[in-house]
């Protein structure tokens, strides 16, 4: 029997058991996708609501846990700690030091302070963030001698988000760590590589169902293939990676184990491989295979050195499916002239031989639309390194 501590309780009274605010910081967008994707999940509370950002949500500290493994179109999520009003530094001050810093960090842990200010006298957000700091770090020292300390074998880091707006101050603490998008399995990169998070919307888009074949042509990366193989293989987003919340106080691993077995019981095998990964740079091909087979993905990822102009997908599948490509474009390809004369080719060859199949094209602009001929499609616009970007959906009609 294991005797909970004085701070033990006060952490399960306070943080553990009660229903408490969340939000999930989402892209510019998503917000309406990942709300439905949030809504899918067995929460304890279904309350939930689209505000300016992301989305609100009310649960239980597990529901937290759920939200973070299971979320493909986050960035991050926080859990809110307090609401108050401050005019001046001095007040600021006193309301930091009355938060119980101790139920939710470990002393000794890295803390980052990220302040945003709009409307407010505390307008100085540099200033804003050294106090936070200072007096949250003077709290965990005065608490020592009931609070265990960060082991430094196990560096622990911690943002705290402040907003402040009209002198209204919102302390949140992030749950995540590295965003959402980083789902740690990836340490290779290509150029322009594309979020997770973004090809997981334009997966939905494009309406991907799990038992059809996908080609991933232009893979770079292969961000859209071992995407589409996490999701038909039923492998949470989050499943690779840790989380900052695994480093509070209230964090308890026997949930989080139970949780993660459950979710290990509807990983599924996929044989043989429906996705099929491919691209002219033999080096990026070499270093997607790699972590395809660390993984344990290749049941479901087959990953080729071929140009998309040498590809034929009737000698990789029988079953039409889905196509995806994000071809250079920009800096990567040059003149606009030539990449009018790419995306020319590029639907030729669609054309050609993917008659049937549905396509999800990432186009740099409206302009270069005109001169896609392609009909009844479905146009979405995106942000994609900065840019803003075309993404359109559609099936490649049958050659008359």
């Amino acid at each position: 029997m294991v005797l909970l501590t004085a701070l033990d309780k006060r952490i399960k009274r306070h943080v553990i058991s009660p229903v408490r605010e969340f939000f999930v910081v989402t892209a510019p967008g998503l917000e309406q996708l990942c709300f439905d994707e949030l809504m899918q999940l067995p929460l304890s509370c279904r309350e939930a609501s689209i505000v300016a950002g992301g989305i609100e949500f009310k649960g239980r500290l597990h529901d937290c846990y759920l939200a973070n493994l299971h979320l493909r179109l986050a960035n991050r999520i926080l859990m809110r700690i307090t609401r108050f009003k401050a005019t001046n530094f001095h007040k600021l001050e006193q309301k930091i030091a009355q938060i119980s810093w101790e139920l939710y960090l470990l002393r000794g842990c890295d803390i980052t302070i990220n302040v945003s200010s709009r409307h407010s006298r505390l307008y100085h957000s540099d200033a804003v963030g050294e106090i936070f700091e200072k007096k949250v770090i003077e709290h965990l020292d005065a608490s020592a001698s009931e609070m265990p300390h960060t082991h430094e074998a196990h560096p622990n880091k911690q943002q705290i988000f402040v907003r402040i707006v009209d002198d209204q101050c919102t302390v949140s603490l992030d749950s995540s760590g590295e965003l959402l998008h980083k789902r740690g399995i990836k340490s290779h990169r290509a150029a322009a590589p594309l979020r997770e998070t973004i090809a997981a919307e334009i997966l939905r888009l494009a309406e991907f169902a799990e038992k059809e074949p996908l080609i991933d042509p232009m893979c770079g990366s292969g961000t859209f293939s071992l995407e589409a193989a996490m999701i038909r293989k039923h492998i949470p987003a989050g499943w690779f990676r840790d989380f900052a919340f695994m480093g509070w106080p209230g964090f308890r691993p026997e949930r989080w184990q139970y949780m993660r077995k459950q979710c290990q019981a509807a990983i599924t095998t996929s044989a043989p491989a429906q996705i099929f990964a491919s691209d002219k740079d033999e080096k990026v091909c070499t270093e997607l295979k790699q972590c395809v087979e660390r993984y344990d993905l290749a049941d479901t990822v087959q990953v080729m050195g071929k140009d998309f102009f040498q590809l034929f997908p009737a000698e990789l599948t029988a079953q039409k499916g889905l196509v995806v490509l994000n071809p250079p474009y920009g800096l990567r390809i040059g003149t606009q002239s030539e990449v009018e004369k790419l995306f020319r080719e590029i639907c030729e060859r669609l054309q050609e031989v993917y008659a049937g199949w549905k396509f999800a094209l990432l186009v740099p602009n409206r302009e270069l639309l005109k001169k896609i001929p392609f009909r009844n499609t479905r146009e979405y616009l995106l942000r994609h390194g900065g840019l803003r970007v075309v993404l359109l959906v559609g099936r490649i009609p049958a050659q008359k």
